[in-house]
């Protein structure tokens, strides 16, 4: 028999794509080791490299004929071997499955029956396929499906099943991005600019992963993994889309050195013993916010300071409204007071003290009933109704493919407004004054979020499609996140 085994050795994830090149180079601002820091502990982002550097990963991609573990057959086989943090050998099987590929998996795959006919069985390369995987760690982007079905070959085959740690992409990537709607390998690779040319076929899955994992473990470095078992339980410690930092660990100048490196909308929290709140401030990266934020990490005795990143900065600001009310009065006053002095200038405010004179904003019948702004993962759309600006009314979808989801949310919640049955949750008074009059300037200067009323929608759908799709061309997400990250 004529075995056809494509097997590629020796190439490195710094060969496959240039952007790994300096993937792993120490970030000054987030190591501890960093001078700026006022932490006395050597252990940090160095120690987590070299930690990471010390493990050996295998990620592996099966095609089979189908999901049935009892009756289906692997037909190929990609494997990828990293060792210091670099890709160092490849690996490619075609399998001859002993049954007819079902001409959907043909298509899919690409690969034909007169493509595997001469092709070596499994229990021909097993053995090799074992020896490369050793004791290695197995990284699949589903080991739901890759690591069972293994494991059922080898069970037919007379062989024990893997014994080797596991990790799987796609569940790592639900914990570091979090409200992530799509974490298919072909989307993860298109928003972290991975090159994946051939989709189903098992090497390039198997690299395209290999670049992924790559990608996650320098996001562990820099969000100074300490524990192996940190990969396996990564929940509340490296998403994305925040960071904590601890009183006795970091310094203020760490802290608004990580500010000036952000480019999106961003919720800053200080909070005291036993977690209250002294400060928080929804920021959109200007000089004037860094400043206040760096004077309070210098006056006030936090114990904690997260920064959270949004996309829109009136989803900031929802969130900041559970915020608000729990800081002290003159908190609350020197807060808002910053914020209508950068955002909203050209109105006067009347003398410290009297914030509640504030005069409020006019958002009249003809205002609009929704509000949409790009979500800050890319390819997502966020919508509230302006009357209910809470977290648990609003809707998060991907656009274009979730139009009549979108559609279905707006006729729901429209009811619910023509009804007066839709809640209005609590908004201390002087943040709804400056979210009222930030609204209506948006809306006035068409800055980049979509205001509507319901009719629209409701009566001429396409039209309103239409009108979403001109505003979204005109603003696309710009945010450039998750390969910016905080």
């Amino acid at each position: 028999m004529k075995f056809y085994v494509f097997i590629t050795f020796l190439y490195t994830g710094l060969e496959i794509n240039p952007h790994i090149e300096r993937m792993f180079e120490v970030d000054p601002m987030t190591s501890k080791n960093n001078k700026k820091s006022t932490s006395p502990s050597p252990t940090g982002t160095q120690d987590g490299l070299q930690m990471l550097k010390d493990m050996d990963f295998v990620v592996f991609d099966l095609e089979t004929t189908g999901g049935n573990q009892k009756n289906d057959k692997i037909i190929e086989i990609g494997l990828v071997k990293i060792q210091n943090l670099e890709i160092v050998k490849e690996v490619s099987y075609l399998i001859k499955p002993e049954i007819k590929i079902p001409d959907f998996i043909q298509k899919l795959t690409g690969i034909k029956q007169e493509d595997v006919e001469n092709s070596p069985t499994i229990e021909t390369v097993i053995d090799e396929i074992l020896e490369m995987m050793g004791d290695s760690i197995l990284v699949a982007h589903n080991t739901s499906f890759d690591i069972p079905f293994f494991n059922s070959v080898l069970k037919r085959l007379g062989k024990p099943e893997l014994p080797n740690k596991s990790l799987c992409t796609n569940l790592m990537t639900k914990y570091l991005i979090p409200n992530l709607l799509n974490s298919n390998l072909n989307y993860m690779s298109k928003i972290f600019n991975i090159r994946h040319s051939k989709a189903h076929r098992a090497l390039d899955d198997a690299k395209a992963t290999a670049e992924l994992l790559l990608n996650y473990l320098k996001i562990f470095i820099d969000k100074e993994i300490q524990k192996p078992n940190h990969l396996y339980y990564p929940r509340n410690r490296y998403e994305l889309d925040r960071i904590h930092y601890k009183v006795e660990t970091h310094g203020p100048e760490v802290i608004e050195a990580k500010l000036k490196k952000l480019k999106t909308p961003a919720l800053v929290t200080l909070k005291g013993e036993n977690g209250v709140i002294l400060y928080s401030l929804p920021c959109m990266q200007r000089d004037e916010e860094h400043k206040f934020i760096l004077e309070k990490l210098k006056e006030c005795d936090w114990k904690t300071a997260t920064i959270k990143l949004f996309g829109p900065y009136l989803e900031a600001l929802i969130h900041f409204n559970n915020l608000f009310s729990k800081m002290e009065p003159a908190a609350r006053g020197e807060t808002i007071r910053l914020m209508w002095q950068l955002h909203l200038p050209d109105i006067t405010l009347p003398p410290k003290g009297q914030e509640h004179l504030i005069p409020e904003a006019n958002l009249d019948h003809d205002f609009g009933d929704f509000v949409i702004a790009h979500h800050l993962v890319p390819e997502q759309m966020i919508i509230f109704p302006i009357q209910s600006l809470h977290m648990k009314n609003q809707l998060i979808f991907r656009y274009p493919s979730h139009r009549k989801k979108l559609l279905q949310y707006i006729n729901s919640k429209a009811q619910r407004l023509s009804n007066n049955k839709l809640k209005k949750p609590h908004f201390h008074p002087l943040l709804k004054a400056f979210t009222d009059h930030y609204l209506e300037k948006e809306k006035e200067k068409d800055a980049g979020l979509f205001i509507f009323k319901k009719k629209k929608p409701l009566s001429r759908p396409e039209d309103f499609l239409n009108e979403l799709d001109s505003y979204l061309a005109k603003h696309p997400n710009s945010y450039q996140y998750p390969s910016e990250y905080i």
